[in-house]
């Protein structure tokens, strides 16, 4: 009797360790493999985004800022223009040469004539003064909506350079207002 219950008692044994054991197998692979996570949200319907917009107002688009026909040395022609900032956000201006024309190429009046380009809201600012061949590109700074600033274009032939092959000769600039976000 009593090896069998010592044969019963080890069959007890061997299960219970076997038990022990599944039951620390399953609670390890939980612990190392167990892809739970404990997460709470909370929505906020309520946001809602727009994007801004940038525009401007020429008063000259589309036409001549500066008309300076039958122009000669010794001459200046003015001429002005207003830009207004519009849409709802301010912009960074810039104001470059677009094209120039020559007619003809060689000797090209643009080598010749000054260009002078002031803002004149308020005081006087000298953005440009050089050659319209000289001339690239100018920061005019920033202009908010509603806010409208004046320019003003004096191109002048100097006196010194009466050269008879420029005699009939024709130039044409094209300008570029361009705005963008800060």
């Amino acid at each position: 009797m009593k090896s069998r219950a010592a044969a019963g008692t080890k069959v007890k044994k061997a299960f219970l360790t076997l038990l022990v054991l599944a039951l620390l197998a399953v609670v390890l692979q939980s612990l190392v493999f167990s892809g739970a996570s404990f997460t709470a949200t909370k929505g906020n319907p309520g946001n809602a985004f727009t994007a801004g917009t940038l525009t401007h107002v020429n008063s000259k688009s589309g036409a001549f800022v500066v008309n300076a026909a039958d122009l000669r040395p010794g001459q200046s022609s003015q001429g002005t223009l207003t830009i207004t900032g519009g849409g709802d956000v301010a912009g960074a201006y810039t104001l470059s040469k677009q094209s120039v024309s020559d007619v003809p190429a060689s000797p090209g009046l643009s080598s010749t004539l000054t260009l002078l380009i002031e803002d004149t809201t308020g005081t006087a600012t000298t953005l440009f003064n050089g050659t319209v061949a000289a001339f690239t590109t100018v920061s005019l700074g920033s202009i908010a909506p509603g806010v409208t600033r004046q320019y003003r274009f004096t191109l002048t032939f100097p006196a010194a350079s009466a050269s008879p092959g420029l005699q009939g000769a024709s130039m044409s600039l094209g300008l570029l207002f361009k705005g963008v976000t800060p």
